[in-house]
């Protein structure tokens, strides 16, 4: 096919895989595909020249680069390439803006278009130079020139882009020697456009006339850079015989910036000024060397080396300026100077054979006519298909874990959280459990490790202690009150005794009676309250125990429930416990008078009841020490020396009762001596031994173990609770999850990804 329709063809394909690229790098972009970075930039890296040679089919160009060194003679070659001396080629640097040519066919499209750089571009051009004004001094002059020449170059900028229409090229030759070469107006130029029927017979040929690449300024290594990665073909216009650094520069920037083609399929070489040596055997040896560098550095073929003089070109075919007669010479003076050098006097001769320029017009016509067709095709498919094979191995990969059906993929992706989710609760749940086990250690029980703070290490737990403490609190205060009421009624039933004659015997059962009725309520009212205490500890540990659930409210449904109704569950069993020994012990110290047949008898009758909690007293006085014979005694035990000496041992008498002796008293006032001495004892038991014998400390642990165990062991309800809480959004829970799985909401977004790619793929190729 001819290039029009070769361009055509491959402006098809490439649209369509360059969309395949695009939706394959949208599906990779995703970091839950996997797919690697060294995949994506073989895409990415693949899509840039394919994208270049995409708007090069569009517009239906073919953009040849002519570049070489600083005064390589590369304008001048363009000139003898135009029939027109055109553009600047003066000694000395000549060329400061990139100039494109584009062929057009008539002549009503001529035009020259200058394009001033913007305020910004020109600041930056200041700004670069200045960095690199130290080490050039190119770069060094063309500041001192900018400051020279700040009023005319503002002028163009502030001019903007012009366009000039022409039907001759000399007619705008004085416009384009001063935007190209003019260093008073050319730095504020960013490029020349020339659109003109002299270039070459294809449509759509344009030329890229270059600053060399040894000028110095970094600004025109990377337009040679770019404008040779988005090049169909290179013209390197070469004065010496070896390749210098900036030309092998030259091949590199070719290769990389389009390497599906070998720069031998793109490049031609014009070994210029050979009038300039000084003898055949000169000019033999000049082009043997530089062939030889050629095939070693590119593998160039010799029909792409060609060997001239632009300028003795331009005089011979009578279109040279006054400065290309200046610096070249006059007609017969090039000729004759060719003449002596090659044997060939005819100008026309000289023209076709020796000047080179119709020669390599010809080859690159030939190419532009025939090879460029099979560079194009060579490019584009070896790009296409890293493209299309790239894209397919991520849409293989990607498709093994996700569908592209939407339903399939919302399937899998709500099953892929589940699963996520249940392998990140298994850890959190050794996690908990850690916590747990910590947190227990150091408020409910006593550790069996050292903590890190001595002051931590205890013979209880915290929450034994609170609780114990609080428990006295409520004996001293519920006692406090009982003791004003007993009181009170003391006084009431002595004042009804006394009417007629007082009566110590009745009135002691009497007194007694109701202090027992009042005591035995007191007792159920602590139960009542160290049942409150004790669901508070619950509490504590329930609320953190929700805590590490995330505050769910189903961790105290499910731990305690109702929470008057575990109150009144503790309190029958702490009830239970306290009243199995302190009921016997208030029944022997209170219902009965000291020495009664009642006591005897209640004594008698609760002794393994009453005896066991002198296992548990914890107090210092040796009077309560044994309930029994504090029972058989009564008050006798604290203020009878006799007593005391032969039971106890000790002649001091109590401070708790005083010291006034017996015989000093009245009937009431031993009466109540009595009765206080037995409410001490039930006082000093309350506090020194029924917490103990009762076994509150350990019930309080046993109820709490029995929370934690509860817990522990209810692994699948908590199970079921968190996905609850996850699926519930718990703000709590999601902060502690991975980012996939913060977001319920099923992400197709891979699905919709993976189906476009798809859906491209199999527009463009068909895959088995």
């Amino acid at each position: 096919m001819d290039w029009q329709e070769a361009s055509a063809y491959y402006e098809a394909k490439l649209t369509n895989a360059l969309n395949v690229q695009r939706h394959a790098l949208n599906l990779a972009d995703l970091p839950q595909t996997g797919i690697s970075e060294d995949e994506k930039n073989v895409l990415i890296d693949e899509g840039i020249p394919a994208k270049k040679q995409l708007e090069r089919l569009k517009k239906r160009e073919f953009r040849i680069a002519v570049v070489g060194l600083e005064k390589a003679g590369k304008s001048t070659f363009v000139n003898a390439w135009l029939d027109c001396d055109l553009l600047p080629s003066k000694g000395g640097r000549c060329t400061f803006t990139t100039t494109q040519i584009f062929s057009v066919q008539a002549d009503s499209q001529q035009v020259l278009t200058v394009k001033a750089k913007t305020p910004a571009q020109f600041a930056q051009l200041q700004s670069d130079l200045k960095l690199t004004a130290q080490t050039e001094e190119n770069a060094k002059k063309d500041l001192e020139t900018i400051s020279r020449y700040a009023t005319t170059l503002q002028q163009v900028i502030d001019e903007g882009n012009k366009e000039i229409p022409f039907s001759r090229l000399e007619d705008i030759k004085e416009p384009l020697q001063k935007y190209v070469a003019d260093e008073r107006f050319a730095h504020a130029v960013d490029e020349i456009w020339l659109y003109t029927n002299k270039l070459a017979q294809a449509e759509g040929i344009v030329f890229y006339d270059v600053p060399g690449l040894d000028s110095g300024l970094a600004k025109h290594v990377e337009e040679s850079k770019e404008m040779l990665a988005d090049c169909d073909a290179v013209i390197i216009v070469q004065m010496f015989p070896s390749l210098r650094d900036a030309e092998l520069k030259i091949i590199k920037f070719t290769a990389e910036g389009d390497r599906n083609v070998k720069v031998a399929d793109k490049l031609f070489a014009f070994l210029s000024r050979i009038d300039s040596k000084k003898t055949p055997e000169a000019i033999k040896d000049h082009i043997d060397l530089a062939k030889a560098d050629w095939i070693k550095q590119a593998n160039l073929p010799e029909r792409r080396i060609v060997s001239g003089t632009a300028g003795s070109h331009l005089v011979l075919s009578g279109v040279a300026s006054e400065q290309t007669l200046k610096e070249v010479g006059s007609p017969e003076a090039v000729r004759q100077n060719l003449e002596g050098l090659t044997g060939i006097g005819d100008r026309d001769q000289l023209l076709d054979q020796v000047t080179g320029i119709r020669k390599i017009k010809s080859r690159v016509n030939a190419y532009i006519n025939t090879e460029r067709v099979d560079v194009l095709k060579k490019r584009c498919e070896a790009s296409i298909s890293q493209i299309l094979s790239t894209s397919e191995s991520i849409r293989s990969a990607v498709s093994k874990r996700y569908s592209d059906n939407p339903e399939d993929a919302k399937r899998q992706e709500e099953d892929s959280k589940r699963i996520s989710f249940a392998e990140w609760w298994e850890a959190k749940w050794e996690r908990i459990l850690a916590e747990l086990a910590d947190y227990y250690d150091l408020n409910i029980r006593p550790s069996d490790r050292i903590p890190k703070n001595l002051d931590q290490l205890t013979a209880c737990s915290k929450t034994q202690a609170n609780f114990h403490s609080r428990y006295l609190a409520h004996v001293d205060e519920l006692f406090s009150a009982f003791k004003e009421r007993a009181k009170n009624r003391r006084e009431l039933i002595f004042k009804q005794q006394s009417v007629v004659q007082f009566d110590s015997h009745k009135t002691n059962f009497d007194w007694r009676e109701e202090l027992y009725a009042d005591i035995s309520q007191m007792l159920q009212d602590i139960s009542k309250e160290l049942a409150i205490e004790l669901r508070q500890e619950a509490i504590e540990l329930v609320e953190y125990i929700s805590s590490l659930m995330w505050n769910s409210p189903e961790v105290k449904l499910r731990l305690i429930k109702d929470a008057e109704d575990y109150v009144e569950m503790l309190n029958r069993s702490l009830s239970v416990l306290f009243l199995r020994f302190a009921r016997p012990m208030v029944e022997a110290l209170v219902r009965g008078p000291v020495d009664s047949e009642m006591r005897c008898s209640i004594v008698k009758r609760l002794g393994p009841d009453i005896e066991i909690l002198d296992n548990y007293y914890g107090g210092e006085s040796a009077e309560f020490k044994t309930l029994k014979r504090f029972a058989n005694y009564g008050a006798k035990l604290l203020y009878d020396l006799t007593i005391r000496e032969k039971v106890l041992g000790i002649q001091e008498i109590v401070a708790v009762v005083g010291q006034v002796t017996q015989s000093a008293l009245t009937p009431e006032e031993l009466l109540v001596r009595e009765v206080e001495a037995d409410l001490k004892a039930v006082e000093v038991y309350l506090k020194e031994a029924i917490f103990e014998a009762a076994g509150f400390r350990q019930y309080c642990s046993q109820e709490l173990d029995r929370l934690r165990d509860k817990f522990i062991n209810s692994q699948a309800v908590w199970s079921g609770v968190a996905t609850n809480e996850w699926l519930g959004e718990n703000p709590l829970l999601l902060s502690e999850l991975p980012d996939n799985l913060k977001k319920l909401e099923v992400n197709l977004e891979v699905s919709d990804r993976l189906r476009q790619l798809t859906a491209a793929l199999d527009k463009t190729v068909s895959r088995p």
